[in-house]
């Protein structure tokens, strides 16, 4: 005996499971467009290969250019801050490249620790945030100040609690790399080639916090080991200016 399957209309069950399929299609295509966004925003190359006089004066014109070009819309916060900190993103030239010296740090800190980030730390009262950087990059690499040239700056921004104001600086190391390290709250220096952060199986898109914007996270030269949050921020912010990029504005989850 034979039974025929009758054909009728697709069960509610069905219904609701092709719909989610297609709903997560669009979405992985969405997302896709604003990865391309994102990466398009600092190029496929770093704009610098060597720390010689004419590269890093590049980099100084295009960190002032962006600064004349006010703050970008995704960058407007509302400050309710009670403090003020600065970081030091420091370029140095390590293996013949052209890289960024950051910092795991302690495990044993309460806050933040194990990441990675930059030099840096609050303000002492009366103290600019130029000179924060210079100390804390002292304090906690041992590069004296007279071993680190700046070349600008970039807009703060606020920490996750909204406390304190962050602005970060840039600086170059023209000579080789002499660190001290202060164990109590650095495990170890983290440098990576600029060329890293290029490279797409380096980097994935997320959501940063609650501001309807998606910012990438970047590998380590430690697997499980990523630059993500604020310092993952100020990273792709750097790379875009120094990249001239045309658009200031950040691709929407």
């Amino acid at each position: 005996m034979y039974v025929l399957a009758t054909v009728g209309r697709p069960t509610a069950c069905a219904r609701r499971r092709s719909s989610s399929i297609v709903a997560a299609a669009a979405a992985a295509r969405q997302l896709s467009t604003r990865q391309d966004e994102v990466w398009r925003r600092y190029g496929a190359a770093p704009p610098v290969t060597a720390l010689d006089s004419c590269s890093v004066e590049l980099v100084r014109q295009r960190l002032a250019s962006a600064q004349r070009r006010g703050t970008p819309a995704h960058m407007r916060f509302k400050w309710k801050h009670s403090g003020t900190a600065a970081v030091m993103l420091l370029l140095c030239e390590v293996d013949g490249q052209v890289s960024l010296l950051l910092e795991e740090r302690n495990h044993r800190l309460s806050s933040h620790g194990g990441e990675v980030c930059f030099a840096g730390g609050k303000c002492e009262p009366g103290e600019s945030a130029e000179r924060a950087a210079l100390r804390e990059t002292f304090e906690e690499l041992g590069l004296p100040e007279s071993a680190v040239e700046i070349v600008g700056e970039m807009h703060p921004v606020p920490n996750k609690a909204n406390t304190l104001q962050v602005h970060p600086l840039v600086g170059v190391v023209r000579g080789p790399l002499d660190l001290r390290l202060n164990r109590d709250e650095v495990h170890r220096a983290v440098v990576l080639p600029l060329a890293h952060f290029y490279d797409p199986a380096a980097r994935s898109l997320v959501p940063f916090r609650s501001l309807d914007i998606s910012i990438p996270t970047y590998t380590t030269d430690k697997p499980g080991l990523r630059i993500w949050g604020l310092t993952a921020f100020i990273l792709y912010e750097f790379l875009c200016r120094i990249a001239a990029p045309a658009s200031a504005t950040l691709p929407r989850l």
